[in-house]
């Protein structure tokens, strides 16, 4: 599977494709159609009244299954036209942090997240979202195991599989760096469907795009997700929903507030120099092969 994978890497018409047409419109009608056999086989299995089914985290994962099918489906046909073509598969780079040691590297990912949330506090609070909108989402993140599952785990694992370990690993491969991770972050905010989580996701999908270049590692992205995600569904499990719904200015207050946006400003930009400067250089994508090379048909 990892090898048929390695033949695969699409480019930025490819990758807008995978997110509109088959993760948002043929994943749309891929899970109408398994939600309606289901809950005609089993009625009421995925039933959004029911605040502690299973709705959510099945009714998430499954429009990405669509798009595994139809990815594995590409990577299976360019690895048969390596074949008689004798062309290799794509360089795959090894993950590495280069001169970071880990425990400091792992120990940076919270200061990461929790900073960025800081700074983007103003933005979050500028996009408030209408009234509809906070009641719709209040039925659907429920701080139960089911949620839990969805969104600090389903979703980590997912969305970065898709955004950065198909969109960006194969977007790196056909233009700059910079472009890549602009264009796989934009993807990562529209996916979310609606401004308010939209613009946030953009922010931090250029950080995460950023650190997915340098490292080349999933499980760094998944890491960072999860906290960002996690620190979300612990808020709303702990504090009352008319403190969730508050920004931070308004909570902590102005002079308070100014001096944690400093900091935070102060953290991030301290974290990035260091890590800029002792990660590993970026892996090159360079391919180096003849053009009558054998391919191994052992795929």
């Amino acid at each position: 599977m990892k090898k048929i994978l390695n033949y695969y890497r699409p480019g930025l018409g490819e990758s807008w494709l995978i997110m509109i047409g088959i993760l948002l419109l043929a994943g749309s009608v891929f899970t109408a159609v398994a939600a309606f056999v289901l809950n005609y086989i089993f009625p009421g299995t995925l039933s959004l009244s029911n605040p502690n089914g299973w709705a959510i985290p099945i009714l998430y994962i499954l429009p990405f299954i669509a798009v595994f099918l139809f990815v594995w489906l590409r990577a299976k046909n360019k690895s048969k036209e390596a074949v008689h073509g004798g062309m290799p598969g794509y360089p795959n780079p090894p993950v590495q942090i280069g001169q970071v040691p880990l425990v400091f590297f792992i120990l940076l990912l919270p200061v990461l997240i929790i900073s960025m949330s800081v700074i983007m506090d103003p933005l979050t609070e500028w996009l408030e979202m209408p009234e509809f909108i906070k009641e719709m989402f209040g039925k659907i993140t429920q701080t139960n195991i089911p949620t839990f599952i969805a969104v600090v785990i389903a979703a980590p694992l997912l969305e970065e599989w898709l955004i950065r370990e198909v969109a960006l690993k194969g977007m790196l491969q056909h233009m700059a760096p910079h472009k890549a991770i602009l264009w796989s972050s934009v993807m990562f905010g529209v996916i979310h469907m609606n401004p308010w989580q939209a613009i946030p996701a953009f922010l931090m999908g250029c950080l995460f795009g950023w650190l997915y270049y340098r490292t080349r590692s999933y499980w760094t992205c998944v890491a960072l997700h999860a906290l960002n995600n996690g620190m979300s569904f612990f808020l709303v499990a702990v504090l009352p929903a008319t403190i969730v719904e508050e920004s931070l200015r308004h909570l902590v207050g102005n002079q308070t507030f100014f001096i944690a946006l400093g900091l935070s400003l102060a953290a991030l930009a301290l974290s990035i120099f260091y890590l800029h400067k002792h990660l590993a250089p970026a892996p090159s994508l360079r391919m180096h092969y003849e053009r009558n090379n054998v391919v191994s048909t052992d795929l």
